[in-house]
């Protein structure tokens, strides 16, 4: 199971209608789903968050994104790095932070 937390990939925003009330920050979700209660989080700004988020996915066996991206998140270890433009939104980050408690929900 860690194995497979540990190379999850997630993206925000994604064109899809797949899970909707993720695009809604003022949508409640159910936190009893976590994985975890604890995460070390490290939180990496970039200009060029696309290329950045493609590199990473691509590296870790995921094949990239076939869509625009506003943030992302990996598992490297026992962290989840979030990836972000070097300014962000509160939705953006708490998405990604979202991510890091209960892995891919969308």
């Amino acid at each position: 199971m860690q194995k497979l937390i540990n190379f999850i990939a997630i993206s925000i925003f994604a064109t899809s209608a797949v899970a909707a009330d993720w695009e809604n920050p003022e949508a409640r979700f159910d936190a009893t789903k976590n994985f975890t209660a604890k995460s070390t989080i490290e939180w990496v700004t970039t200009k060029d968050l696309q290329t950045v988020c493609d590199r990473e996915s691509k590296r870790r066996g995921l094949g990239g994104f076939d869509f625009p991206v506003d943030a992302c998140s990996f598992w490297q270890g026992p962290t989840c790095i979030i990836f972000t433009r070097p300014t962000s939104t509160l939705h953006e980050i708490g998405h990604e932070m979202r991510h890091c408690f209960q892995g891919n929900y969308h």
